[in-house]
This record gives C-alpha cells, structure tokens and sequence, in this order.
C-alpha cells in the first residue's frame, strides 16, 4: 500500500492534530498523589493558576485515599507521540503515450504501507465515519466504501500474469505476442485480502480513482465476486472505475481480480469501537488507531456520518473546554464523555446519567457539549426513536457515547425496555433469511440523556414505577437546580440563555478530536494493562460510599462505581491535556453528584418535601374557602389567587411564587409531585392546563388537596 496523502478537496479546517507536548519530568511533582498517577497520562500540564478553586474542594484532612489513588495512576505515561508528517507519494500523472509503468522493486513493496497504517494519525478527519446502521445485518460489497485521503496515484504493483499496467489503464496481454494489448480498464490495484476476525467473510480491498480525481478503497467479497458479478462491476463503475465496453471486458476484470494475489492481509471489524478483548487498537470509521493490520467495514451513512473532526484538540480545549471551568454539571457532561472508551476493559456495563431540568435550563446544551467530545451534533438522537433504531445507534457507537434527547416523547413501555437493551448491551436475537439465528448486535457505550421529567416519572405515566434496574442505568441528575439552571459561572456573558449560545456556537466549530486524542493516548498510556486504573474506580467507589451515614446496598455501590468511572475518566482526559480544567475538577463534580442522588433518594428528600408542605398546607388552611370554584364561569378582569374544586386546588405562578417566597418554587414543586401530592402537566410539564371556565385556560399548579392535609413526614 502506498502512503497517502489529503486531498485538495478535503476541509483543511477540519484537520485534527493531536500532538501535544509530554509533561517535561520537571512538572511531575504534586502535593496530590491520586492525581498524579493519573497526570502521567497526560501530555500537557494544567496549571492550578489557570482554572479558579473547584466549587467542591476536599476536606484538608482527606489527602487522603481518593488523592492517593489518583496519584497511583499519575506513574502511568504515555509514549511520545508519533509526528503526523507523512512524505509525499510519487506524482504520476497519465501520459498521451500507453507507456508501460516499471514495476516496483521488492524493497519497495516491502515498504508500502497498510492502509491503515498509510493514514497520518490525524486521518480521521479525512474519513467518512462508517458504522453499521442495522444490527446483525452483513455487509456486502456493494455496500461498503471507504473514502480515504490517498494520493491523486498510486504506483504500480506486480500485475497479475497475462496484464500489464500502462499509463491510462490495465491492458490485458495476449498469448500471441504480435497481438495489440487490449485495454480492460482504468489504473486499479488489489492491495490486500482480508477476513473478519473468524476467518469468514474473505475479500480483497481493491483502490480505483473516483470522478473527483481521489483514490478510494473498495472491500470486495469473495462471495459476491462469485453470486453477483455484475454487481460488484457496477459498484466499481459507480465510484469511478472506467472499464472498456463489452462482455469481454467484464470477463477480463474478473480474471484479473480473481489471480491478484497480495500479500499483505488484513483483519475486518464489522463495527466501531474496540477491536477486541486485548484493548490495543480502535476504530472510528475507516481510521483504525493504533493497528495496521485491521480493516473497518461498514457502510458510510446513518448517525455515523456524525463522528467527525472539525478543529484540533487544541483548539477544543481553548474555546469549549475552559467554558466548562466551575460549571460542575458542564465538567460532568464531558467526562461522562469520555468514559466511554474506558468501560469495556474494566469490566463494566453501559449506562450513564439523564439530566432532568425545567425547559429552556440548560440540559440540551449539556447533550450537545457532550457529543462535542466525539462529533457533530448529528450524533444526538431523539428518545421516541424507535427500538431498532436505538439498537443501530447503540451498535454504531460502540465503546464511545450515546446522546438522547426529550424523554418525555418516547412512549413509557418503550422506556422500560430501551433502559435495559441499551444498557446491557446486547441487541434482539433474529434469524437469517435460512432460518440461521443471526449473531446479535452487541455494544457498551455511555449514556447520556436530558428531558423535563425524570425516568422515574416517565415509568409511572404505564403504571411500571422505577425499579432498581433503572436508577443503577441512567442516574437521574437534577439539572436546573445551579445558580443559573444547568451552569454557575457564566464567563461573562449577560444570562444563562446567552452562554448557553455560546457553548452551542463553540461546539458547532470544534468537535471530534478530544475523543480521537483520548483513545490514541489511552492506548499508549495502558500498554501494561488496566489493572491501575480499575484499581482507581474501585477505591474511589469505597471511598465515597463510606462517607454515607449507613452501609450502602448494591444498588448504591453501582451508582457510585458509574460516578467513580466518569470521575477517572474525566481526570485521565484533564491529564492528558484536553479539558483546560484543574486536576480535581472531574473528580470533584463526580463525587457531588453521587451525594446529591445519593440525598434525593435516601437522605434528605423527606425532609426536604416537608419544608415544602408546611407553607403550602397553611396557604390551603388560610384561603381554600375564598377560592372560586373553576366549574363556574369566571370573569376574565378579576385574577384570583387560585380556584379549587372538591379534589384540588389550581394556582398560578404569582401564587405559587408567594407561598414559596425565598425558596426556589420550581424544586417544590418537582418534590411534591414525586411525593405525588401534586399532578404534573402533560410531557412531564410541571404545570397542567387549567379548567375550561378559567379564561384563556393558563397553566397552573394543581395541587391533590387531601394528600397535602394528610401529609405527614417519616
């Protein structure tokens, strides 16, 4: 295989340069030990004076286990990592003349490249992301094409006996030598054979030039070559091959592609992610990091087209990762992100959290802030998603991230059981056209979902409840519940709708390369193993849950093994020099968050939603008899503090604003309902449409009146 080099017409804009700086040995000294066994991965320092004080420092006394086992992880460095220079590949422009192309020598043979390894590191930005669309489904030749940044010519190699490669095209050479040699095609070449990782699905990669004047590369199979011939001509026709007119000349094709017999082999992976269990090469479309031996296949359309690069890591780290400093629930988002990668070699399922907040809170931007991490935000999908297409998303983005959006859209049921399938793993059992039962789709991914209600509300609208299953899946995280919804420090801009803008813009420019840079020095950083960092998960797991008030259950232990993984994840990424955060910032805002689930569930909710109930039930005691009853026609000049009928009160904002004066009305009434002493609007709104003999029908509080009365806490 020859090296290959970008092509003109490929966004120079997008190109991902992941080289970044080692830390020098002279920087590798901190107070925190936890923390700098995990810094050794990285590869560019963070300044403690470039970030303001994490929001959620340790106590002084805990330099404790959690510093300690991060400084465990700091003795992990990552190789130097390799320059993406790639020289030039010869220029061999077609001649008038059919002069005949000298073949190679086998020095330089020896010395082509794969095609993987003829890709700069940063070729990722030069590929269209592939990944299969359907689970368990095949791939056949005409399905597949990889577009790659190769060289506008490739030069020759050894033909096959009886062709011969001449300057415009592939000529075969008859057996009487005073014959013409006889034109059959355009200049190709069969690089490779390859098989899947059983060795099925044989096949030879084969490059032609495209109508753009770019090299492609073409997996062809066997099978196909021998049922369906005129399709694989017709697939190599569609993408630029020029091939001289009659049977005769499709015989002669085949002929040639059937005795081509290259040396070089190479290994198919039919999805992204992980190549297998030894955790040293991945695949994000037809990029293989870190493998010359592995070929990606699959077709290049579906929510893989997402998982593109724009912009460097760099340029990611400068102008959306620092907007993320002091924003807890922002730092979260991200290095849920980039757990991803990290849960197949621990051991772990898939799952992750889903921020619940009040429209317009900020928790969509955290959906996109995340994705940012591995692509554009083609790859953020809504919930009400049908189940196999959840299932081919899933597939598709093996080992990396899943966003989803507005759970309130997708029916209860479908929730119950999209949870568990996304979680675990694995997709439906279906047989083959010969009643064969087919491999199953198989995936771990993270999870990250937003909507106005939580999973628990959502189950209950099909009378199912949340069990344990769910909460230990997708963690609910309260998001509207900061200084300003979703964020507190707003670098400067005027409102939470402003940042929020600028976060979306910021995105929209750079994406893609973090998560390319991340598996690229995970790879170099664990050549040993991860054995540290799984030891890291597991102790700060313990850590934080024997901070609880009492022994924690299994169900608890899962929640704070997930916030522990994220939390690694997203202090390995600020190690490596890709967030622009301070070194406990993932750490910190993980361990927050598993105490607030950790509160809303089992500690002060309670007492929580008494404090609620006291001012609620004396405005009820105080008022109830002067409320109007909605049944009767209103006058729309007199706005009343609320109505009420024999079952429930109906108040408005103004009202609702009153009774809870100097708390925060929106919490109250998330509590109350989850207590359910209040009814929630459709879609998981908090507010229902009032009575028709309301005028104009607003939205207003409805509150159960008996449950509040009967109310009394534990």
């Amino acid at each position: 295989m020859t090296e290959q080099s970008k092509p003109s017409s490929m966004n120079e804009e997008a190109s991902l340069v992941p080289i970044i700086s080692p830390i020098p040995e002279d920087e590798m000294a901190y107070e925190d030990p936890l923390l700098a066994e995990l810094y050794a991965i990285g590869a560019d320092s963070v300044s403690e004076t470039s970030c303001k004080k994490s929001p959620i420092p340790l106590p002084k006394d805990e330099m404790s286990l959690d510093d300690r086992l991060l400084a465990e992880l700091n003795s992990i460095r990552a190789p130097d990592e390799p320059t993406d220079e790639q020289p030039a590949a010869p220029d061999v422009d077609h001649e008038p003349a059919k002069e005949q192309v000298s073949e190679p020598t086998a020095e330089h043979d020896a010395a082509s490249p794969s095609p993987n390894s003829a890709l700069p590191t940063n070729a990722a930005d030069n590929v269209v992301p592939l990944a299969p669309l359907t689970p368990a489904a095949s791939t056949s030749a005409t399905d597949s094409v990889m577009l790659t940044a190769m060289s506008p010519t490739k030069p020759a190699v050894s033909m096959p006996d009886g062709f011969a490669l001449f300057s415009d095209g592939i000529y075969e050479i008859p057996a009487d030598d005073t014959a013409d040699p006889v034109f059959v095609c355009s200049p190709l070449r069969v690089d490779a054979i390859f098989h899947d990782l059983n060795g099925k699905g044989s096949g030879k990669l084969i490059s032609l030039r495209n109508g753009n004047g770019d090299w492609v590369e073409i997996p062809v199979f066997n099978a196909s070559m021998l049922r369906r011939p005129t399709e694989v001509i017709a697939k190599l026709i569609d993408h630029g091959l020029e091939l001289a007119w009659g049977k005769e000349a499709k015989d002669s094709l085949l002929v040639l592609l059937n005795a081509w017999k290259p040396a070089q082999r190479l290994r198919t992976v039919p999805q992204l992610g992980w190549v297998d269990d030894s955790y040293r090469a991945f695949t994000l479309g037809s990029n293989v990091i870190s493998a010359s031996d592995v070929l990606a296949l699959a077709p290049a359309t579906g929510i893989a087209t997402g998982l593109v690069t724009k912009g460097t890591a760099e340029d990611w780290k400068a102008k959306v990762g620092t907007l993320c400093r002091d924003n807890p629930l922002m730092i979260l988002a991200v290095s849920l992100a980039f757990s991803g990668p990290l849960l197949a070699p621990l051991g772990l399922n898939g799952g992750g959290l889903h921020f619940r907040g009040v429209s317009s809170s900020g928790k969509t931007t955290l959906l996109h802030l995340a994705a940012s991490v591995w692509g554009d935000r083609r790859l953020i999908t809504q919930w009400r998603a049908t189940s196999s297409g959840l299932e081919a998303i899933a597939a598709t983005l093996n080992d990396m991230l899943v966003p989803l959006d507005e759970i309130a859209e997708i029916p209860a049921r479908d929730l119950h059981e999209a949870i568990y399938m996304l979680a675990n793993g694995t997709g439906k059992a279906r047989m083959t056209k010969d009643v064969v039962l087919a491999d199953q789709a198989r995936w771990r991914l993270a999870l990250i979902s937003s909507g106005e209600i939580s999973v628990e509300e959502k189950l209950r609208e099909a009378r199912l409840g949340a069990m344990a299953g769910h909460e230990v899946r997708l963690i609910d995280v309260e998001a509207d519940c900061r200084t300003h919804g979703a964020f507190d420090n707003l670098n400067g801009a005027a409102s939470a709708a402003e940042f929020a803008d600028t976060v979306l813009n910021a995105v929209q420019d750079y994406h893609g390369a973090p998560g390319r840079v991340f598996v690229e020095r995970l790879i170099g950083a664990t050549s040993g193993g991860f054995g540290r960092v799984h030891a890291t998960v597991s102790d700060l797991a313990r850590k934080w849950t024997s901070e609880l008030p009492s022994a924690p259950d299994g169900q608890i232990t899962r929640v704070a093994r997930r916030f522990s993984t994220i939390a690694v994840a997203g202090t390995l990424a600020t190690n490596m020099g890709l967030t622009g955060w301070m070194e406990h910032a993932a750490r910190d805002a993980a361990r927050q968050a598993f105490l607030d689930w950790y509160d809303h569930r089992y500690g002060t909710k309670r007492e929580a939603v008494a404090d609620y109930v006291t001012p609620l039930k004396d405005f009820l005691t105080a008022n109830l008899n002067a409320l109007p009853d909605p049944s009767v026609a209103q006058s729309a000049s007199v706005t009343p503090l609320g109505w009420c009928d024999a079952t429930h009160a109906y108040l408005p904002v103004q009202t609702w604003s009153s009774i809870f004066a100097g708390a925060d009305g929106t919490k109250a009434a998330r509590a109350l309902i989850d207590m359910q002493l209040m009814q929630p609007g459709e879609k998981g709104r908090l507010m229902r449409k009032a009575p028709r003999a309301i005028p104009g029908r607003p939205r207003l509080y409805t509150v159960n009146i008996a449950r509040v009365r009967a109310y009394k806490p534990d």
